[in-house]
Formats: structure tokens, sequence, C-alpha cells
């Protein structure tokens, strides 16, 4: 299923990193959560489809495994190379957005390979949040029958 527009697909990634930010802060995600996303000018779509995403995850009880692998005393910094096409701005971006739980280790190595992939030096960071929704919303990790990641138009979670 394709998701928007560009602009769409980078204000879900942010939702999601808002989202999970809050979660780590022991904050609790309720109508006011979405409320102040809605304040903040997000669609109900963009919205949903962050929470759907959420869901799906926790369902899974992915965050865990996944904030556990990020913080195994590793600590991932780039080759001159790769300093090349992902600025300093990017890749904290990443950085952070592995530490709350949203990128795996793997995902966060995927990421910055695409980014290289591209020849664009240095990519830009709403070209890098296209990369991660790319990555994110791709069924092939999560395609057991009867599952979708996207809500339809008219989808709401209550």
């Amino acid at each position: 299923m394709i998701l928007g527009t560009d602009c769409m697909r980078e204000n879900i990634i942010d939702i999601i990193a808002y989202l999970m930010a809050e979660l780590h802060s022991n904050h609790a995600i309720n109508e006011k959560t979405v409320a102040t996303l809605s304040n903040q000018g997000y669609s109900q779509s963009e919205i949903s489809t962050a929470f759907s995403w959420l869901a799906d995850r926790a369902s899974m009880q992915e965050f865990t495994s996944v904030a556990k692998e990020g913080s195994q005393y590793s600590f991932r910094i780039l080759h001159d190379f790769e300093k090349m096409f992902v600025s300093s701005e990017v890749f904290g971006y990443l950085l952070l957005l592995q530490q709350l739980g949203v990128l795996a280790h793997g995902q966060l190595e995927e990421v910055i390979e695409r980014c290289i992939a591209t020849g664009q030096q240095p990519i830009e960071l709403s070209e890098v949040k296209e990369i991660i929704a790319a990555l994110l919303f791709s069924t092939d990790p999560y395609s057991a029958p009867g599952r979708r990641i996207f809500l339809h138009p008219t989808d709401m979670i209550h």
C-alpha cells in the first residue's frame, strides 16, 4: 500500500518519534496527546497511521527488544566516507530514533547504506525521513496474513 505524499510520510515519522519519546518519558498517550499533535498541524490520517504503527509494534512486543538492543554498550560512529553523505544533523536524528526504539541497529545500518546509495552529499533530513518511512512501513518482515500496517483514510484508532 502506498502511503500518501512525501510530506505525509515525513510527518508520520515525526509523530512516531514524538510518541516514542513520550513513552520513554513515561507520559501517558491519550486524547490529550492526539489534541497536541492536531494543534501542531498534523492531520488525523497522519496521527492514526502513527498510532497504528505503534499499536502494531506494541502487540508484537518489539519495543523492549529494540530498546535493549540499542543499549548493549555499542556506539555507532560514521566512517569518513559515510560522513560525506550523512550530516551530523541526520546522524543525530538517526541515533535518536534508535535510542527511542523506532529503529533497530540493523535498520540504522540500512538507512545509512541507503543514504550513501542516493549519491547526494550530504542527504537532506527530509529525504532520510522518506527512507525511514519506506523501511518502517515495508510489509516484508510483518507480512502475516490479514495484517496491514497502514490505515485506510476512514479508519481511526479509539
